[in-house]
């Protein structure tokens, strides 16, 4: 009896998984919330490396990179985009600066950003 409810189960999930629209609910309900936590333990460590590396920069002179996307592919040894495929950015400011993600949905200045923000070292 268990061996027929358990082929009875696969045979639903296949029939689910070759149906392209029950695929997507299947991802946008299981897989996505798995991925976006993995996205979120793994950014703040790639965002500390990036803003080592930006301080090590900082403290030979050679101030921030004014083309950001390039930097990242040429210097940075971390990956080019956050762990939902979105560029990593760039904001200076004044005193500081920060490096951050936009997080699982996609855009900027939400609550769901990720960011860190380091000061910038003094000029005088």
């Amino acid at each position: 009896m268990i061996k027929k409810l358990l082929l009875l189960a696969l045979a639903v999930l296949a029939v689910g998984m070759a149906v392209p629209s029950t695929r997507a609910e299947i991802q946008r309900r299981a897989v996505t919330p798995v991925l976006d936590a993995i996205g979120a333990r793994l950014a703040p460590g790639r965002l500390e490396a990036m803003a080592d590396q930006l301080d090590v920069r900082l403290g030979r002179g050679e101030g921030l990179p004014t083309g950001f996307e390039g930097w990242l592919r040429r210097d940075y040894s971390g990956p080019e985009l956050d762990p939902w495929e979105n560029p990593w950015y760039l904001a200076p400011g004044r005193r500081d600066y920060t490096v951050g993600s936009m997080g699982p949905d996609g855009e900027r200045g939400t609550d769901d950003d990720i960011t860190v923000t380091r000061e910038l070292p003094d000029r005088r």
